[in-house]
């Protein structure tokens, strides 16, 4: 669907969503990542500090390959197109890596060797497919009121994914094997390759019509002579990339730490005294996350996606004050589902705000990624989707690798040097301490830098539409 006057292109609604599911895909193994520290460290039996070195390291490691890949995306084009090759090879190595993983607990002395190499390949199958996410968004479409049409589904998919994996987890695998035990790894490493696989295939259905060389940018003829020194130049004149990279790295390193499986423990497991209510408490949370994460959406199209993640930002840090004043206040042993009180009442109606305010900060940078690749294009000439793709990937990996650090280094200082707290762990208050900090502060650190960063962030839906006029044919 195209406008060759205003030189805009369209997706239908159907390839829009379907293509979406490729972040799902591959946030369905981030979610199984997060219960990692529990693998390597009680099936495994490595020691908290080296579990948390091994995962930053590797985090970091991860990072660096974005923008290679990405610059090798940015030079492919071939039969069956620029992006669809990378999803499917990348979830395959991700199926074949989970096999490893499992491995490693028959290895003996070599345990430790082998999972370091299970974490590289990991990596590479990851960046494989993560980066076509963000990189396909500019022939995905370019109409600045249909790129948030691209998060209204992300986001709807995330919060699905998030509450299916929290209930499976902490209802049915934990139940049902006793702890995280082996046998429920194996079951949740086929779990996750077959969803994920699914997720993959409709994915590259949802995108087949539009990885053509007609959609790959104003100058795609300038793909070939991309050179990863262009990283250097994005990174010193774009200032668009830079502000909305230290938006999302910040913003999604505090939000993964309220979900990281060692702090959900201590959360629902310890203070509240039962762990089980974390995946009932996802499902409540659901409808309302999701009605107020469209509501969102339908801002963004009207206003540009600038002004709801700034909105939304403030909204995440009014509702995370909420949380914490239950939890400071009030009495979290009192959460329940079958008899509701003040507590319930107010922890739910604060996550439910949270979730859906925090669903769009994570979701609506995907589509303004795809603004900053078209504001390079007018500015050089360069077709670069890939390559600011994987700057951002490895900006938000780089950041994102504190999360395990942060996480273990307040575990260990609470005193838990030899293993994670687990739902049969006493409740002290330095768990309490060490579960506000992670599930309320450095959210709120996040939000706060993207109302910094975004000041300086200009692609608003005007300047992309002088862009489009402006950029070379």
């Amino acid at each position: 669907m195209n406008d060759l006057q205003t030189g805009i292109h369209r997706a239908k609604t159907w390839q829009t969503g379907l293509f979406a599911l490729n972040n799902t895909a591959v946030n369905i193994y981030y979610m199984m990542m997060t219960y990692m520290s529990y693998y390597t460290a009680g099936v495994l039996g490595l020691g908290v500090a080296l579990v948390s070195a091994i995962l930053t390291a590797f985090n970091i490691f991860d990072g660096i390959t974005d923008p290679v890949i990405g610059l090798i995306m940015d030079r492919t084009s071939g039969k069956f197109g620029k992006f669809r090759p990378f999803m499917a090879i990348g979830n395959t190595i991700l199926a074949f890596d989970l096999a490893l993983f499992f491995l490693c607990q028959f290895a003996g002395g070599f345990k430790l060797p082998l999972l370091l190499v299970c974490f590289v390949i990991y990596d590479i199958g990851y960046t494989f497919q993560f980066d076509v996410t963000r990189a396909a968004q500019t022939v995905l479409t370019n109409d600045p009121k249909q790129r948030p049409v691209f998060s209204a589904f992300d986001m709807v998919l995330n919060i699905i994914l998030y509450v299916g994996v929290s209930m499976a987890v902490s209802n049915y695998l934990v139940p049902k094997h006793g702890e995280f035990t082996a046998p429920m790894f194996g079951e949740l490493f086929v779990l996750t390759a077959v969803s994920s696989a699914v997720c993959t295939v409709l994915a590259i259905i949802g995108i087949r019509a539009k990885d053509r060389p007609e959609y790959y940018g104003a100058a795609p003829e300038k793909a070939a002579k991309v050179k990863l020194r262009d990283c250097v130049d994005v990174l010193l004149h774009n200032k668009n990339v830079v502000m909305l990279m230290l938006s999302a790295a910040t913003d999604k390193l505090f939000s993964n730490v309220t979900t990281n499986a060692v702090v959900v423990v201590m959360v629902f497991g310890i203070i509240c005294g039962n762990y089980e209510l974390s995946g009932q408490m996802n499902m409540f949370v659901f409808a309302p996350s999701m009605v107020i994460s469209l509501l969102c959406v339908w801002y963004a199209r009207r206003k540009g996606q600038k002004k709801a993640l700034l909105h939304t930002s403030v909204g995440a840090i009014a509702a995370n004050l909420i949380i914490f004043c239950a939890f400071l206040f009030g009495e979290p042993t009192t959460l329940s589902f079958s008899a509701w009180g003040i507590f319930t009442v107010v922890f739910y109606a604060g996550l439910a705000f949270r979730g859906g305010f925090m669903s769009v900060g994570n979701s609506i940078i995907v589509p303004m990624i795809g603004d900053c690749a078209d504001y390079e294009v007018y500015r050089t000439g360069k077709y670069i989707p890939g390559m600011i793709g994987g700057l951002f990937s490895f900006a938000d990996k780089i950041v994102t690798s504190l999360n395990s650090l942060i996480v273990g280094a307040l575990v260990i200082a609470a005193g838990y040097g030899s293993a994670f707290p687990a739902v049969t762990t006493p409740y002290s208050r330095q768990i309490f301490i060490i579960a506000m900090i992670c599930f309320c502060g450095l959210p709120a650190v996040g939000w706060l830098v993207n109302l910094i960063a975004l000041h300086r962030y200009d692609l608003t839906p005007e300047r992309m539409a002088e862009i489009r006029k402006a950029s070379p044919k």
